[in-house]
């Protein structure tokens, strides 16, 4: 009975706390970001993209890059997965998940019983799956909201928007990539662009 007890206090501490999760969901469920990271296709419901305090971690490094950094997604969904883990569901665009919506397929969240098999069709659709895994407990309200909206804010561009550091940063990493759709996705004017390539050829070590 007392090691009953002792479990139920160690969960309780561990879990989230109700009104923080519905407070985060009220602020950030169901609007569009831009990504400050690359998100992977989720391979299986143990193998999501994990961000934490302490960075992010990848599913297998066979997984392809779903959604680019700077790339616009709708977060469609925030759920509790259990201890002190938030699930993200995140898709393409609202129309994707609409779309789905519409199909009647469950969302790929971490409960999920048939994640494996509606991988497959997520990923088609433009759908991945993202943990936020947390350190402050329970009894740490204002800690857990804080925490979040850190964590979140690793992820998307909160309320903020790309500087021009971050900009040029994607043009040097995405050095194949033409000039238009490097364009379309920062903004930048096509003389700026064509410079940050000439100089990251000029960078580039000779083979």
């Amino acid at each position: 009975m007392a090691l009953a007890a002792g479990l139920l206090a160690f969960t309780d501490v561990r879990a989230l706390q109700r009104d923080t999760l519905k407070e985060i969901r009220s602020r950030y469920e169901g609007r569009s970001f831009r990504l400050r990271i690359d998100l992977k296709a989720a391979g299986r419901a143990t193998d999501p993209n994990v961000v934490s305090l302490d960075g992010v971690g990848y599913p297998s490094e066979r997984s392809p890059i779903l959604f680019g950094s700077l790339e616009t997604v709708y977060l469609q969904r925030i759920t509790n997965e259990g201890a002190t883990r938030l699930g993200l569901t995140v898709y393409r665009s609202v129309d994707e998940a609409n779309r789905l919506r519409a199909s009647a397929i469950p969302g790929p969240t971490i409960a999920n019983p048939n994640f494996g098999r509606t991988l497959a069709t997520f990923a088609q659709q433009g759908s991945t799956n993202v943990v936020l895994e947390l350190k402050a407990g329970k009894k740490d309200p204002q800690g857990q909201l804080a925490e979040i909206e850190t964590l979140l804010d690793g992820v998307f561009y909160l309320k903020s928007e790309p500087t021009r550091d971050d900009l040029e940063t994607f043009v040097r990493r995405h050095t194949g990539w033409s000039i238009s759709r490097l364009r379309a996705v920062t903004g930048l004017s096509e003389e700026d662009i064509r410079a940050l390539l000439k100089e990251s050829s000029a960078s580039a070590p000779a083979d």
